[in-house]
């Protein structure tokens, strides 16, 4: 016959191996969070970095419309004094 200390051993084994077990996975489900957090960030930062580049190119392009005092550059097209002027 088994004794009561038995079970009660037999119960706090099996406790234990159903805690790591949610352990395990709770673990793994944290790691794969952490990850795809990471890749939005990465994604965000990246988005967030492309707006600001399009706002300044706005407001450079603003800024030579207003202290441009002829008709607008067409895109793709040159000017003579813009050719080769680059420092």
């Amino acid at each position: 016959m088994v004794g009561p200390i038995v079970w009660s051993i037999v119960a706090v084994v099996v406790a234990l191996v159903a805690l790591a077990l949610l352990v395990g996975g709770l673990l793994r489900s944290l790691r794969r969070t952490s990850a795809v957090s990471g890749a939005l960030g990465s994604l965000l930062s990246d988005r967030v970095a492309l707006l600001r580049a399009r706002a300044a190119a706005l407001g450079v392009r603003m800024e030579q419309r207003r202290t441009s005092d002829s008709s607008p550059v067409q895109s793709g097209t040159t000017t003579p004094s813009s050719e080769g002027n680059h420092p």
